[in-house]
């Protein structure tokens, strides 16, 4: 049997990143398998749709991303980066809102267990510090964990959201989940 796997969410409404790692033992470096930044876009104009009905489509689109690749890879448990809550203004907060409530439904659907970190758990570990810039947290979390060929992304707008993801896990390291299902060292 091959060592446990997770799944590193970055919760977004118009971009979720997905990172499944593969958890090495104590002192050796997790591995990235595969990288995804999930983009979805408002669909309501082009069809005459109610914004609500594209809302639900685009909450789909999410779920189905995120249950294709927690299958695909037979995850044992997901870590997800919560939404920042400050956002301005109504719509942001219902995105924020919708985005975090789809992921949840994944977890329950999947019957995974599931560990939260925030946007300053993932700058901490990352750069040492909870203010730490996106570029910064993308080239800690390269060097932090160990990427299969061909999985850190050309394209910087899907290589924030799946350092993000892959830095959620890494945040995680010393939380419950990760420490139950990280591999003793074989002597």
């Amino acid at each position: 049997m091959g060592r446990p796997r997770v799944l590193g969410v970055d919760v977004g409404f118009v971009a979720t990143g997905l990172a499944v790692v593969e958890l090495a033992p104590v002192g050796e470096r997790d591995l990235v398998l595969a990288v995804e930044t999930v983009r979805t876009v408002a669909s309501g104009k082009k069809r005459g749709l109610r914004v609500a009905d594209s809302d639900a489509e685009r909450c789909q689109e999410v779920a189905r991303a995120v249950l294709r690749v927690a299958r695909q890879w037979d995850v044992s448990g997901l870590i997800v980066e919560l939404p920042n809550a400050g956002a301005q203004g109504a719509r942001p907060n219902r995105a924020m809102g919708m985005a975090t409530g789809v992921i949840a439904a994944c977890v329950e659907a999947l019957v995974l267990p599931v560990e939260w970190v925030t946007p300053f758990d993932v700058k901490k570990v990352a750069t040492g510090r909870r203010s730490g810039t996106k570029e910064q947290v993308q080239e800690a979390v390269t060097r932090l964990l160990e990427w299969a060929p061909g999985t850190i992304s050309r394209v910087a707008s899907r290589r924030e959201h799946e350092a993000d993801a892959a830095g959620a896990v890494r945040a995680a390291d010393g939380g419950v989940l990760i420490r139950s299902l990280r591999p003793r060292r074989t002597a």
